[in-house]
């Protein structure tokens, strides 16, 4: 980075609302094939691990069926 005034900062509020958007994008764009389960598992845990790393809880994003569904596939109980 050549310019120190090109720095920005990112709040964590701010990217929690970038995974919000990456996420409800994701649910809309979802058919219903035999295939949904695994690839919203796979997506829901690939966004959590990004949330988890800077902070921000996936709860506060993620539907509650899709916590429920990563729950259950690491065999947390609620």
């Amino acid at each position: 980075m050549s310019n120190m005034s090109d720095l920005k900062p990112w709040f964590r509020e701010d990217l929690a609302r970038v995974l919000m958007s990456i996420y409800f994008t994701s649910v809309t764009a979802r058919s219903d094939s035999s295939r949904t389960a695994e690839f919203r598992s796979g997506f829901a845990a690939a966004l959590s691990s990004v949330a988890i790393n800077i902070g921000v809880n996936p709860d506060s994003f993620l539907a509650p069926e899709d916590v429920n569904l990563l729950r259950r596939d690491h065999g947390e109980s609620d």
